[in-house]
């Protein structure tokens, strides 16, 4: 499993099954995709590779109306090499990639440089300048050039269409479940611990601290959430609160997770918070003693959903 940039030379992956899209999220539509071109490569007996961007093109190309992503680069290429796929190869998106039109693509890219042999895309798939192209496009530009294509039907979770942009809205409002059942997973947040003004600590809940300001990604409203926390000493259930901390007049964007049951500090170190269901939105208290009733009161219903949690899992 290797990560490839286009733009650092020849690749020499040989004739290959490719899988186009952004990715971002990763998502069960995705996922779908991605078994899709591991079939048909065992099948053919060639490579399996996905062809992705590093950042979603419409935070280029939209920037104003762009809302976030669901995925880092970092995050996306880890899950799609964690995917089974023999290799991950990406271009930049930037104003050069964006003139590109859809007929120099497949010649260039898929043919020239990728030497793709059968191509999958999804139904949606628009690509090239000003989104000429489309996925009926693609297949019949190949056909022409004695090369297959799937496209890969709408992929729906319960009642709901699974795509990016409702995965976005979801995280967005706050609805972590849906967003967690179009997924295939939790959405998470993951970031270098910081020190913060330790008010957590005086109140006898201490916190490992994110900073959020200036993130890429969409984020979950500002309130209140039950998390599991991914640390390099093991995984803590927690309570976490995202916001600016109103009760001290504080306006530094701030993640900070109270993990369960754990004692020491994860300074200077990499966690992955993964939101599993929000609690009440974030409130400016009239004194910290109101605050800390209720923040005991939040870790009560943490620790009940924690003990939902085994208890389920108990009986699987």
């Amino acid at each position: 499993m290797n990560l490839y940039n286009l733009l650092s030379g020849p690749i020499g992956l040989g004739p290959c099954v490719v899988g186009l899209g952004a990715f971002d999220g990763v998502h069960r539509g995705h996922q779908t995709l991605i078994s899709g071109i591991l079939a048909e490569s065992r099948r053919k007996e060639l490579a399996a590779v996905v062809f992705t961007f590093d950042h979603p093109p419409r935070r280029l190309l939209d920037p104003v109306n762009f809302p976030g992503e669901i995925t880092t680069p970092e995050e996306k290429f880890g899950l799609l090499l964690s995917s089974g796929v023999d290799a991950v190869v990406f271009r930049p998106f930037d104003e050069e990639f964006a003139r590109t039109t859809p007929e120099q693509f497949i010649r260039d890219v898929l043919i020239g440089q990728l030497d793709a042999r059968h191509i999958f895309v999804g139904f949606n798939f628009g690509f090239g300048l000003h989104r000429r192209g489309s996925a009926d496009f693609m297949r019949n530009e190949l056909e022409r050039l004695e090369r297959a294509c799937t496209i890969i039907p709408p992929v729906t979770a319960g009642h709901h269409l699974v795509s990016s942009t409702l995965i976005r809205e979801a995280i967005g409002d706050g609805d972590i479940e849906l967003a967690t059942h179009l997924l295939g997973r939790h959405p998470a947040i993951s970031g270098e611990v910081i020190h913060g003004d330790h008010r957590g600590r005086e109140m006898g809940f201490p916190t490992a601290n994110l900073s959020l300001e200036g993130s890429i990604k969409v984020l979950p409203p500002k309130g209140v959430y039950y998390c599991l926390v991914d640390t390099p000493r093991g995984t803590h259930h927690a309570m976490v609160n995202i916001g600016t901390r109103p009760t001290f007049d504080r306006r530094l964007f701030l993640l900070e997770a109270h993990l369960l049951d754990f004692a020491g500090d994860l300074y200077h170190t990499t966690i992955r918070v993964r939101f599993v269901k929000r609690l009440r939105e974030e409130i400016r208290f009239p004194s910290m003693a109101d605050l800390v009733g209720q923040i005991r009161t939040d870790l009560a219903a943490v620790r009940a959903l924690q003990a939902a949690g085994r208890s389920a899992a108990a009986q699987d």
